[in-house]
């Protein structure tokens, strides 16, 4: 008998002995394993001196070992001199940081025993590696055979893969480095295997496919930019690190995107306080690198040098300049980073890219067709994007994509040293004008929700457009641009940025036909209207009917919105002579072309004049006639403003029930459809309702609400009826409630949501007072 045979085996001495102190029978051990009693005997007996993997593993979890015990029986169940494989994995050379969710899900597929083939995919930066190399220093006693850490990014060839994976498994290559031949030496092994920065070479997929089929013990852990495509793969793609949900400090400390930045610049010797200005700078930072945690990172490095402050002013400069020496070298900027995913792409590939720079925000795959130029369909090439993590797609009705902002400016710079930087934004400019024509009557019907969320979802493409147009000169494109979608500015609350792109075209004024003048001087009044300008309104409003009348029947709804407007600020004025004159232009020509919006608008700004005339019941009629258009033209916006309305007559007439009512109904509309405009009208007439209730505490909340509202979208109440009541109610309700307490109620008020609103509504009436909404 041979040395190598002679005796039990390292293995059955160290089982028996095992199972000994843990006082159990051979049966007891048997039955904890999911073994029989016949295999505990073979193998204490040294007949069965190569257990398989998963026996052994299984015996461990019946013997309750810990990581030296599992690794002891491990070892003595492989043949005398054969070292566990690549025991030793890199150490992290940061912490890993905000990635514990993401940790949690990968190591418990890992773990399941079904995943064989994982595979971690996202852009470049987004810590594919780190979180790979922190899964697979957990996972060391799961896998008995051991892990075996494969670093691939100076692999040139495919067909290198499992040449370097031989290497790192027992550090010599079976011959030819086939799937069957490195099976030969892989066997039945429990182990797992990370294959990190594959996407240069995905040609090996079937490589890795075949080695899978034949090793059952084995799982792949892989790091790519791109999926393998196949059918064993469970992809798990990695996301930018969430961003804070404001610029407060307990929401930047709660953000993960701010705890790598924080963390980082601490170690570069920056340490930031969070406090009130650092913290609205550190989110901007944030923002502005999209969460990407090498970027956070690079951009942290600086941190020792330059406040939150003046690093977000140079943050392009900063992240172009070499990071830590210890990154690879594909990482030590951004655009290194990004150059290594650039290289990967076909020729299509990367002239859509680079075009696609021209989006600021997310854009649609019609849109992104007309960008693209050419007559190819632009979809293969933007799979292609999508795969290699360069292009996000979103949630949400119709397919929408984004480029996150560190991609977007490295594809810029390619646009522009591509020389196509000025014929790529006009073709994105007129994709946004075509887009946007329906918006001109979209917006005033019952289509109002679909279009607001449409064009939110195009705000930033907006703003490009017509900072493209005006500044190309074509600003009488930019007018039409400005007309078709001045509500939207208005009702999301964005009108002062909407007025700051539209402002310097009225430069051009002069240079404009009658119907572009219309355009842009109809835009800037209803801008100026949301944004409480009434003389700045009334004059716009003026220059709009002026110059529609003379472009004829092509503008006529343009004029009749013109005048519409006029007459509000003309009522808003006090100039109640001049408002009546112009109603009585517009109601003829709104009958004529068939203007639902404008008669209803019509209806209401009588009523306006009316009860500021003093003649309440009259007001109150022609407000019943102008609910019944707004409800049968069906546009939120406009039943919103009949409906505030009402309350505010209700109000002045002391029918406190009828008011909630109809702000009520309001509020509710707002927080459906999302109108800010609405609400700043709203909450500060719900507050005199609850003021008169005696509920001052809620009151006080709600005017902190109103206020709230009106300054994050420059929106301001200017009906005087409306400033009147407000003025009378708040210091009210501010000496009822005393300072301290008033200060803490405005707190709440100015952290309340748009949701909010319906419910404290419905908290100021009487528990027992039914709603009387009409229909």
């Amino acid at each position: 008998m041979s040395a190598a045979t002679a005796g039990p085996g390292a293995f059955a001495v160290r089982l028996r002995r095992l199972r000994e102190d843990a006082a159990l029978t051979q049966e007891e051990l048997a039955e904890r394993a999911g073994l029989t009693a016949k295999a505990i005997g073979a193998l204490e007996r040294g007949e069965r001196r190569r257990p398989y993997p998963h026996t052994v593993r299984a015996l461990a979890d019946a013997l309750g070992l810990d990581g030296a015990g599992r690794e002891g029986l491990s070892a003595a169940a492989r043949p005398t001199g054969e070292a566990p494989p690549n025991p030793v994995l890199p150490v992290p050379p940061v912490p890993l940081v905000g990635r514990e969710t993401e940790f949690a899900e990968v190591a418990a597929l890992l773990r399941d025993g079904t995943t064989r083939l994982l595979t971690l995919t996202g852009p470049g930066g987004v810590g594919k590696t780190s979180l790979a190399l922190e899964v697979a220093r957990a996972l060391g006693e799961d896998f008995p055979d051991g892990v075996v850490w494969v670093d691939l990014a100076p692999v040139r060839d495919a067909g290198l893969v499992l040449a370097t994976l031989a290497r790192a498994v027992g550090g010599q290559q079976p011959p030819g480095a086939t799937p069957a031949a490195l099976a030969t030496v892989l066997g039945g092994r429990r182990l797992l295997v990370v294959l990190d920065n594959l996407e240069h070479l995905l040609g090996a997929a079937s490589d890795v496919a075949d080695l899978l089929a034949r090793c059952p013990g084995l799982v792949v852990l892989a790091t790519s930019r791109a999926p393998l495509r196949l059918r064993a793969e469970r992809e798990r793609p990695l996301g930018p690190l969430p961003l804070p949900a404001g610029p407060e400090v307990a929401a930047v400390a709660a953000s993960p995107a701010a705890r790598v930045f924080l963390d980082r610049a601490g170690a570069a010797g920056g340490s930031v306080p969070l406090t009130a200005a650092t913290a609205a700078d550190v989110e901007a930072i944030c923002r502005r690198l999209d969460g990407l945690p090498l970027a956070l990172e690079l951009a942290a490095a600086h941190a020792r040098y330059l406040a939150p402050g003046p690093l977000l002013a140079r943050l392009d400069t900063a992240l172009g300049t070499p990071g830590p020496r210890d990154l690879p070298e594909r990482q030590r900027t951004v655009r290194a980073t990004l150059d290594w995913s650039h290289d990967l792409l076909t020729a299509g590939e990367q002239v859509l890219l680079r075009r696609l720079a021209v989006f600021r925000g997310s854009f649609s795959l019609d849109v992104a067709q007309e960008v693209a130029g050419g007559d190819g369909d632009v979809v293969p090439a933007l799979a292609g994007l999508v795969e290699q993590s360069l292009v996000v797609p979103l949630p949400g009705p119709g397919p929408r994509y984004r480029l996150l902002e560190p991609v977007r400016q490295y594809a810029a710079a390619r646009l522009a040293e591509a020389g196509e930087a000025g014929p790529v934004a006009d073709r994105a400019a007129d994709a946004v004008r075509a887009l946007a024509g329906g918006a001109r009557t979209g917006l005033l019907g019952p289509d109002q929700p679909a279009w607001l969320d449409l064009l939110e979802r195009e705000h930033g493409n907006l703003a490009a457009a017509l900072a493209r147009l005006v500044g190309t000169g074509r600003a009488g494109a930019a007018a039409e641009l400005g007309a078709d979608t001045w509500l939207y500015w208005a009702l999301r609350g964005n009108a002062v940025e909407g007025l700051g792109w539209l402002e310097p075209a009225a430069a051009a004024a002069g240079e404009l036909d009658a119907a572009a003048r219309a355009a842009l001087h109809l835009a800037l009044a209803g801008l100026r209207y949301a944004g409480g300008d009434v003389p700045g309104t009334a004059r716009e409003a003026a220059a709009a009917a002026d110059a529609a009348e003379g472009a004829g029947a092509s503008a006529e709804d343009r004029h009749a919105q013109a005048l519409v407007l006029g007459a509000m600020a003309a009522v808003f004025a006090g100039e109640l002579d001049r408002a009546a004159t112009l109603l009585d232009r517009v109601a003829p020509l709104a009958r004529r072309i068939g203007h639902e919006w404008t008669g209803a608008h019509t209806s209401t700004a009588r009523a306006q004049l009316l009860f500021r005339s003093g003649d309440v019941a009259a007001a109150a009629r022609e407000l019943d006639g102008a609910e019944a258009a707004a409800r049968a033209l069906g546009a939120p916006f406009t039943i919103a403003l009949v409906l505030n309305m009402q309350g505010s007559l209700a109000l002045a007439t002391g029918e406190v029930d009828v008011a909630l009512d109809r702000l009520t109904e309001a509020a509710e509309l707002a927080a459906a459809v999302g109108t800010a405009w609405t609400l700043a009208y709203t909450l500060p007439s719900l507050a005199v309702c609850a003021a008169q209730r005696g509920r001052h505490g809620l009151a006080a909340e709600l005017f902190a609400a109103g206020s709230a509202t009106a300054e994050a979208g420059s929106l301001a109440v200017s009906f005087p009826p409306d400033l009147a009541a407000a003025r009378e109610w708040l210091p009210v309700v501010r000496n009822a409630l005393g300072e301290e307490a008033f200060a803490a109620a405005w707190g709440r008020g100015r952290a309340l949501r748009p949701a909010d609103v319906p419910g404290l509504a419905a908290g100021i009436g009487s528990p027992d007072q039914p709603r009387t909404r009409r229909t």
